[in-house]
């Protein structure tokens, strides 16, 4: 299932052949659910009513594909050779954190979110609904392995890149125009050790002598976008 305006009209979007059926809100009559209807009739997707709803829209699918670790590496071979950058999440437990990284991964267009799955939360609908339609526009892969992982991708020969508020290195200092993996951990523990220890590169996004560390959806935006900005130089 699905749940908010973003995801099911990103849905809408990108693969409408997926979605079985569209519920809104009875009591909606404005804009949004309007033209959230009219989306849907113009597709041919089923949409109706439902009054046990009261304020967001739900989706339910056709099929619900959970890609992994064999997925991720057949993705990245399709893409090797445009320069790919890929958001690894170790260690957020917050699900409003995720769906905000999930939120700037998208908008950042990278390739791909790497998802930890014994040490994060789950895509539950709230991710989703943070996400604002994020889930639904990039791809995301759950492994249960993240060490075996980040060994496979230092083979082929990417980057990988922690922060840490104790890291010299600024991550405006370092060149970024090649393949990164960037691994993003909790604001309060950061990354942990098994995975600082993999990293190639670890940086900082701020010196700041009083306050050092930013929230994590807010790290993983100023980052990712740096990533961005000098791959387009």
């Amino acid at each position: 299932m699905r749940v908010g305006f973003h995801s099911i009209e990103m849905l809408l979007k990108l693969s409408p052949e997926n979605i079985k059926q569209i519920f809104i809100p009875a009591n909606r009559n404005d804009d949004r659910a309007l033209n959230l209807v009219a989306m849907a009739e113009k597709l041919s997707v089923s949409i109706e009513r439902k009054k046990s709803l009261t304020q967001h829209p739900e989706a339910i699918l056709k099929t619900v594909i959970n890609l992994g670790l064999g997925d991720l590496k057949k993705y990245e071979e399709s893409i090797q050779h445009n320069n790919p950058t890929f958001l690894v999440i170790d260690n957020v437990i917050d699900p409003r954190n995720l769906g905000a990284c999930i939120r700037s991964a998208a908008a950042s267009n990278i390739a791909g979110v790497i998802i930890n799955k014994h040490h994060c939360s789950p895509i539950t609908p709230l991710v989703r609904q943070v996400s604002a339609g994020g889930t639904e526009a990039i791809q995301i892969f759950t492994v249960t392995n993240l060490i075996n992982t980040l060994k496979h991708f230092e083979r082929l020969g990417y980057l990988i890149l922690g922060t840490s508020e104790h890291a010299d290195s600024m991550h405006t200092d370092l060149d970024l125009n090649k393949p990164v993996l960037v691994i993003m951990g909790s604001e309060e523990d950061g990354l942990r050790q098994k995975t600082l220890d993999k990293c190639s590169q670890v940086c900082t996004l701020s010196k700041n002598q009083m306050i050092n560390s930013l929230n994590v959806s807010v790290a993983t935006g100023v980052m990712l976008f740096e990533i961005a900005r000098q791959k387009l130089i």
